[in-house]
């Protein structure tokens, strides 16, 4: 069996350094499991998450949406994406149109196979990330972003990641390579998937999607969540009894919608 998780919302906070509960109980997950990360950051700000000891213990990192990938700090392929010119003068002039009323630099990064785009910038503050959020949640600049960028320029996906971000790449240079690297290597293996954006427009829909019968994705809301899941399957918990799962987290967090079947 092979856990695979995104990061950012998944195994940490938006941006923030992994809790030390969390570090504790991930770091219980793998000492004795197979783990993969799949991440839409690169492998730097993922290593400014998570603590090293525990990146060491993972089977592979997937960075920028599974462009990446890196065994024991070694990379073992790398994906290129050129993006078109009048793809870049497009974010631009949206950058430049947006309502939103601060910028805080590095809108645009450039990362190996694909395109990070912000508004507000990379360079925010939690706090300003979260205004940020909290704006695009009523007003759908994101997913509005996507819709317009991918009606006017051919052949890319854009999905939303994080609090205050889109990604763009090629069609199929998303999460979904994750889940096709650990079928062909560990074809004897079922995956978990553990994601917060698996809404049609989220990161990790691309490799929830990809999924076959015989494996298994989890929708969490936050990291939280995560840990709720983890802590429920290390004390002898069946993560692939749905109902069971749901009944009990009820009935200790009463929480709902944890698992997407």
């Amino acid at each position: 069996m092979i856990f695979l998780f995104d990061v950012d919302g998944t195994l940490t906070p938006p941006r923030k350094p992994m809790t030390d509960k969390m570090i504790e109980v991930f770091g219980s997950l793998v000492k004795n499991h197979k783990v993969f990360l799949a991440s839409g950051s690169d492998l730097l700000k993922i290593k400014e998450q998570i603590p090293y000891h525990l990146l060491d213990k993972c089977e592979g990192i997937f960075s920028c949406s599974a462009n990446q990938l890196h065994i024991k700090d070694e990379l073992q392929y790398e994906n290129q994406f050129i993006p078109e010119e009048r793809l870049v003068a497009q974010l631009e002039k949206i950058l430049e149109k947006s309502s939103y009323p601060h910028r805080t630099g590095t809108h645009i990064e450039y990362r190996p196979g694909m395109i990070n785009f912000s508004v507000v910038g990379r360079n925010a503050t939690t706090h300003e990330r979260e205004l940020y959020f909290k704006w695009d949640e009523k007003h759908q600049e994101r997913k509005r972003m996507a819709v317009l960028l991918m009606a006017m320029v051919g052949g890319i996906d854009i999905k939303i990641g994080g609090q205050i971000s889109i990604d763009i790449y090629p069609t199929g240079f998303d999460k979904s390579q994750a889940v096709s690297y650990i079928k062909k290597h560990y074809a004897e293996e079922s995956i978990l998937f553990f994601g917060d954006r698996m809404d049609e427009h989220g990161n990790d829909y691309s490799a929830a999607q990809a999924l076959d019968d015989t494996d298994r994705s989890f929708a969490v809301r936050n990291c939280a969540k995560t840990q709720n899941l983890l802590e429920f399957y290390l004390q002898g918990g069946d993560l692939w009894s749905i109902d069971q799962i749901v009944t009990k987290l009820l009935q200790k967090y009463t929480m709902k919608n944890y698992v997407n079947p």
